[in-house]
């Protein structure tokens, strides 16, 4: 059973967006592009509709998405009822764009360096997809800021604490007072820094222009521009050793708390907690 290949159309059935599918999959949308059509020669119906606002799963298409979750996860339990070793070390582990680019390759290092077993695939999406799909079984857990909705069936272990910062070029210093127009410059429009940000420039009546820059090193290049901030984790400024910024204390609450989030039926899982005890141990 090609189980990735199962797991990769669930993906393009759920995200209905053949671009961003292609950011966090190894594939080209056009690539992507074939395996719909090859999806949808298999069943016989079209599992999309093609609209102006872009693709639409079609009923056809959510009956198909609902028969695959169900394979995967039916062949998840077979492979952990036989103890198949593939079952106890393979763990897929979702994280946001931040915290994969600070943590990571650290994480990689530590499995390797102790020689730990573990298949550890990673997911880069939002701290909002991640947290909805370990509560529906679609991933084994998550790394990423809390999010603010709580499942009651998922545990949210505290693993750091951290703060971000508001920055801008020092060229061009932002005085928040006069409440001018503002471009605001983000790694995603779901994570808590960005929501932090925003609900503080909208309670200031100040208004602004969001843009998602998925690359941290463009996000400086964009603060090139007049009247532009940033929202990063202060790690990674660190981490890029961003030059030539001011930094802003604004009176908002810039700390966050970044938690491991996994299914509470799952704690006697070795791997996941497993994998818990190594990002423990590096951070």
């Amino acid at each position: 059973m090609n189980i990735e290949e199962i797991v990769l159309k669930i993906e393009l059935l759920n995200r209905q967006n053949l671009s961003k599918s292609a950011e966090i999959t190894n594939y080209t949308q056009s690539a992507l592009t074939s395996k719909v059509k090859k999806m949808e020669k298999e069943i016989g119906q079209p599992v999309f509709k093609r609209t102006t606002q872009g693709l639409k799963i079609t009923n056809v298409g959510i009956q198909y998405k609902n028969y695959l979750e169900l394979i995967t996860h039916e062949y998840k339990e077979f492979l952990q009822t036989i103890g198949s070793e593939q079952a106890n070390m393979k763990v897929n582990i979702g994280a946001s764009h931040t915290t994969i680019k600070i943590y990571g390759a650290s994480i990689v290092n530590a499995l390797n360096n102790n020689n730990i077993p573990l298949d550890v695939d990673f997911t880069v999406e939002s701290s909002n997809s991640i947290n909805e799909k370990v509560h529906n079984a679609e991933m084994d857990c998550g790394l990423t800021s809390k999010p603010i909705k709580i499942y009651h069936d998922l545990n949210y272990d505290i693993i750091a604490t951290e703060t971000f910062e508001v920055i801008s070029n020092d060229s061009h210093i932002i005085n928040f007072n006069e409440r001018i127009p503002l471009t605001l410059l983000v790694l995603s429009k779901g994570c808590m820094y960005t929501r932090a940000i925003v609900e503080w420039l909208e309670d200031n009546q100040i208004s602004y222009n969001l843009k998602e820059i998925k690359s941290v090193s463009s996000i400086l290049d964009f603060l090139q521009i007049d009247n532009s901030i940033a929202v990063l984790n202060t790690k990674l400024i660190e981490l890029y050793n961003f030059t030539n910024i001011n930094t802003y204390n604004l009176p908002l609450n810039n700390v966050i708390h970044t938690v491991f989030m996994y299914k509470k039926s799952e704690n006697t899982q070795k791997n996941i907690i497993q994998l818990k005890n190594v990002i423990q141990s590096i951070l």
